[in-house]
């Protein structure tokens, strides 16, 4: 990566000091083509990133991966709402049951504003959140199997202000961000033994109070720093608060990127990998100020600066590997 960013990107990365040197575990990643893996596994490798939770749609998809890279993932499997949103709460209670049989034991669940969008142009499902939300009684024997399987859940409830400022309109389509918020504190207090890993900060980097709080309430909530952009955008600027959080919370924090392998709608290869990881090594390991994030931020018109937290080198080992490895593999 070194030789990469030395040719093509700001002096700052080709001489970022390395603060950590062990191994990495890519907490959140999305798993399609075995072509498309193999391209990622290369940048993982450059990154020291040794294991990675892969999400995956079918058990053939993680049988096949598990063959052609082995002792590489850890997987999670979509738990489907499709069949509650069309009516059918059983069938996807079902789902769950044979998930269960098939082995798993990480479930993900996307619950973002943009699922109504994808609901209605992938599914041609016409809905509106009071249709079906995260608190919808009908969910409940969803949200209560995976309590009694003992799953481990990667719930992404809410995003960042900014797309709720800037995208998400009418608020009576898409909903609040408070509101999204309430339905996963609600979710949390009523399933008191379902682990959850809240995506992105669980949807509130920008609320490390309340988020604290929660941190404090429920003791089965982990959280998980997807999304380089977001992370940088956010911590940039209570850098402070941040690093106490992550002081407090070390052993409750997950390292995870959200790289969608075969993606095509963002950076060319190899920036797309290459970019986010270096971001996210400046943004946890050095103490760097007001240095350009190398990747577009349109909803922040591309001026995000990285202002670096330097974590000490015990949180880092929890961030990076220890968290991870022992959520993953002692289930």
């Amino acid at each position: 990566m070194k030789e990469y960013a030395t040719k093509n990107m700001d002096t700052f990365f080709s001489k970022m000091p390395l603060k950590y040197q062990g191994p990495k575990f890519d907490a959140h990643v999305h798993l399609g083509k075995e072509k498309d893996i193999k391209v990622m596994l290369k940048y993982t490798e450059k990154f020291n990133v040794k294991r990675l939770m892969g999400i995956v749609r079918t058990t053939e998809s993680r049988d096949a991966i598990a063959k052609k890279f082995p002792d590489i993932f850890n997987f999670a499997l979509f738990v489907s709402i499709r069949e509650a949103l069309e009516g059918d709460v059983k069938k996807s209670v079902q789902l769950i049951d044979q998930a269960y049989e098939d082995g798993f034991k990480i479930g993900k669940l996307w619950f973002s504003p943009r699922w109504i969008d994808y609901a209605d142009e992938t599914w041609k499902i016409d809905f509106h959140p009071n249709d079906l939300h995260l608190n919808d009684p009908n969910l409940e024997p969803i949200f209560s199997k995976l309590e009694d399987y003992g799953f481990i859940l990667l719930l992404h409830v809410g995003d960042p202000d900014l797309m709720y400022q800037r995208r998400y309109h009418p608020s009576s389509k898409y909903g609040t961000k408070e509101s999204h918020l309430m339905a996963l504190e609600n979710l949390l207090s009523t399933y008191p033994k379902l682990r959850v890993i809240g995506a992105h900060m669980a949807g509130q980097p920008e609320n490390l109070d309340n988020l604290s709080d929660w941190m404090n309430r429920f003791p089965n909530l982990i959280v998980d720093t997807a999304s380089a952009r977001w992370m940088a955008r956010e911590f940039g600027h209570q850098i402070e608060k941040t690093r106490d959080f992550f002081e407090r919370f070390s052993k409750r924090i997950l390292f995870g990127s959200d790289f969608v392998t075969g993606r095509t709608d963002r950076e060319p290869l190899p920036d797309y990998y290459i970019h986010r990881y270096l971001s996210y090594q400046a943004l946890w390991e050095t103490n760097v100020r007001n240095q350009l994030l190398p990747l577009n931020d349109p909803d922040n018109e591309n001026g995000t600066m990285i202002n670096g937290l330097d974590l000490s080198e015990k949180i880092l080992k929890r961030l990076y590997w220890e968290n991870s490895y022992k959520l993953f593999n002692s289930n």
